[in-house]
């Protein structure tokens, strides 16, 4: 059964936030950052005191492979999952709900997914955000200065310089280093030079062609993991509704392309390989977003050094002195389309600190933290 409204589950239930009702807290132990330590569990590499989402699985979940399909599918929530046949088939035998991270935006998500750690590790906690070098805010996707000519990357400098840890792909794990494949022109640009670690990175156009590609690479390897990344939802989501009908035609390509890879390959690959399907996120979209221009503008530039902008969620970062006025005026700002907080109220649910303990964040890690985050974060509320 998925979870809805309807018939929640009692497990997600224990995540409702009280703090904004609608909204569901992360659950660091069933989230994006354990998909890998579970991936790796199955190739029998799992890591050192990571169980990942083992205890989570239905009992038809595969336990062991040689070789794992890893898609993730961009902003394929629980209402698109509605849209489709197979993989909804699939989800009621073998599949089970994991949460997001904070802020549920796909560059921050994402780097949870393949580093394997909560945003407050791996120091992305959003689409457009500050960072002290360049001194500006960053747009993480195209690892750029809004505005700017070139990308970091092309200036000379390495992001990865911003992690606060490796991530998991940066780590042999006594496993060979995995293939992920994604459409060409995001291949070795933006976010891809950070999170990927160690992993080949191959490019395609169209998702048959991915497919493909992703079928004759498990056929020539004896043991590891494929990843195949897929943006059609996520691109859809942004003009139409989860449960519009061209996102089920669009679900269900995806799963034709799946089964012809299946199809494909040969009963030795096929009974040897697990196939892991994950999404970053749902798709939410905000259709009365704030005005940020004009006199609302002006007003900002005079109260804070910067503002980043990460879907539903607004990073303010604010001048010395400033907090009570800006927050003030904020609050008269969004009215009733979202809500502020103070940085020391979402701070914890951007992950446990770098020990991975439940415990508080400290002093330097917190300052780490909130200098991405932001000193005030808008959530906006869907239109």
């Amino acid at each position: 059964m998925i979870p809805s409204a309807a018939r929640p589950d009692p497990l997600m239930e224990r995540l409702r936030w009280p703090a904004r009702a609608g909204f569901y807290r992360p659950d660091y132990g069933r989230s994006l950052a354990e998909v890998f330590p579970t991936l790796l569990g199955l190739l029998g590499h799992a890591p050192a005191e990571r169980p990942g989402l083992q205890a989570c699985l239905p009992a038809g979940s595969p336990r062991k492979a040689k070789r794992v399909l890893l898609l993730c599918l961009d902003a394929f929530g629980f209402k698109e999952l509605q849209q489709s046949r197979r993989l909804q088939a699939l989800y009621a035998d073998c599949g089970t709900w994991i949460t997001s991270v904070f802020p549920t935006i796909t560059s921050c998500a994402l780097s949870s997914l393949y580093q394997a750690l909560p945003p407050a590790r791996h120091g992305i906690p959003g689409h457009v955000i500050w960072k002290d070098f360049p001194g500006a805010v960053v747009d993480m996707l195209r690892m750029a200065v809004p505005g700017a000519s070139a990308s970091l990357s092309d200036a000379g400098f390495d992001v990865n310089g911003w992690k606060r840890e490796p991530g998991i792909l940066e780590r042999s794990n006594g496993l060979a280093p995995g293939y992920q494949l994604m459409n060409r022109h995001i291949v070795g640009s933006g976010l891809s030079t950070l999170i990927y670690g160690r992993t080949h990175l191959v490019g395609f156009i169209a998702p048959l062609e991915g497919f493909s590609k992703a079928g004759r690479i498990l056929e020539e390897r004896d043991e590891g993991w494929v990843g195949l990344y897929l943006d059609e939802v996520d691109a859809l989501g942004h003009v139409l509704t989860g449960d519009a009908p061209q996102m089920g035609l669009a679900v269900r390509h995806i799963e034709d392309c799946l089964v012809g890879l299946a199809e494909s390959l040969p009963r030795r690959v096929l009974e040897d390989t697990a196939l892991v399907v994950v999404a970053d996120h749902g798709q939410s979209p905000i259709r009365d977003t704030l005005p940020l221009y004009g006199e609302a503008e002006e007003w900002l530039s005079r109260h804070t050094r910067a503002v980043g902008h990460s879907g539903r969620v607004l990073h303010v970062y604010l001048r010395p002195g400033q907090a009570k006025a800006a927050a003030a005026w904020l609050r008269e700002f969004v009215g009733e389309r979202g809500q502020l907080f103070t940085f020391d109220q979402v701070k914890a649910l951007t992950g446990p600190p770098l020990d991975g303990t439940a415990g508080p964040l400290d002093p330097a890690h917190e300052a780490w933290v909130r200098q991405s985050l932001g000193d005030l974060v808008v959530l906006l509320d869907d239109g």
